[in-house]
């Protein structure tokens, strides 16, 4: 009977220790960061994964002129998300437009999540200008 109650409660020990660890591993959402106005950026160079903050903060309709040098036999992917929005994402080989609107509740971004360095192909992403326009 000891043997039954102690092998009970190493079993409801572990239970509880188990259900605490799912509760301390469970991801909970990060507060959106507030967009603060600044000057815009009209040209950028990513060279390596990451992303380049646009403090737009407003409604409008926005044209990025975009150039991506391959590497691998794919161009860089690029994305441009407005605080947990994806507005737009594709490949960008040569020089694309890319036009968004934008509903001024986040900070807007152009990110490049996929480098590729293996000499001499380099991928990359820049961005040639930016425009923006009434929504």
């Amino acid at each position: 009977m000891r043997a039954f109650l102690g092998a009970l409660a190493l079993v409801l020990g572990l239970g509880v220790a188990l259900f605490g660890l799912r509760g301390a591993f469970t991801l909970l959402p990060l507060e959106e960061a507030p967009c603060r106005p600044a000057p815009l950026p009209q040209r950028a160079e990513l060279y390596a994964n990451g992303a380049v903050e646009i403090p737009l903060c407003r409604k409008a309709q926005v044209v990025f002129l975009l150039q991506g040098t391959p590497a691998g036999g794919h161009g860089p992917w690029a994305m441009v998300v407005e605080g947990r929005r994806v507005l737009w994402q594709g490949e960008v080989l040569g020089v694309r437009e890319v036009r968004v609107r934008t509903s001024g509740r986040g900070m807007l971004a152009l990110a490049f999540p996929n480098d590729l360095y293996q000499p001499p192909e380099d991928r990359n992403l820049f961005l040639l200008g930016l425009k923006v326009e009434p929504p």
